[in-house]
């Protein structure tokens, strides 16, 4: 009985150093990549009274979220290789506008100022 006890504790304490050892670290979700290898960071100024949808426009649409009126907002993006990327601009209850072209690379960050008129809004690096 003692032996089968001695067991059984050797076993859990065994269990236990295991589990203390190994890592229980997530991985990264590649939708929260940017501003590191693989991915890239949007970073916008809304100077429109009214909140802006934006969209990054490449190889498809994305959507990236909204930015409030007169505020600010920031997003990553996974971004594997160097590539161009537009921006399209949905004003609440306005105007819609796409940007001008920049051509990104894994790891930058780009730009965008969000216009009152929309259509005077750029995207740079």
């Amino acid at each position: 009985m003692a032996a089968r006890l001695a067991f059984r504790w050797t076993v859990l304490s065994a269990a236990l150093l295991v589990a203390g050892c190994t890592s229980s670290r997530e991985l990264p979700s590649p939708f929260e990549s940017g501003g590191g290898s693989g991915g890239i960071r949007v970073t916008a100024l809304n100077n429109n009274f009214n909140e802006a949808t934006v969209r990054a426009i490449y190889r498809g649409e994305r959507r990236l979220g909204i930015v409030p009126g007169n505020g600010r907002a920031s997003f990553s993006l996974p971004w594997p290789a160097t590539d161009d990327l537009r921006i399209r601009i949905d004003i609440l209850a306005g105007d819609r506008f796409t940007t001008n072209r920049v051509s990104v690379s894994p790891g930058e960050t780009v730009f965008l100022t969000i216009e009152n008129p929309v259509y005077r809004s750029r995207l740079r690096r």
